[in-house]
């Protein structure tokens, strides 16, 4: 059963959270070059630009591990960017593919 996890940062202000979605296209280039497979979607709220949502969609379990393993290892972000973060997290149900 495949699992969702949806990210929801209020960064400081509008440039770190580019700079954010600067490090989300970086993730899924290289992710995409190590033969890493991920189901990434990113939204930036169109009236405070400081609020970006990332939707995380994972296989099962172990491709959830996975990916997250290979974040922790690989993908680095400058602690100064620190946004307040919101996580919503479960297993699929209902899923427009069935």
């Amino acid at each position: 059963m495949s699992i969702v996890r949806v990210y929801v940062r209020t960064f400081q202000n509008e440039e770190h959270a580019d700079l954010f979605l600067l490090f989300c296209q970086k993730i899924k280039k290289e992710c995409f070059s190590n033969d890493i497979k991920i189901n990434l979607t990113v939204l930036q709220n169109e009236t405070n630009k400081s609020q970006v949502t990332s939707i995380w969609k994972y296989e099962d379990q172990k491709h959830l591990k996975t990916v997250r393993t290979y974040l922790a290892k690989h993908v680095k972000m400058p602690n100064s960017l620190s946004p307040k973060e919101i996580v919503y997290s479960g297993e699929v149900i209902i899923d427009p593919s069935d």
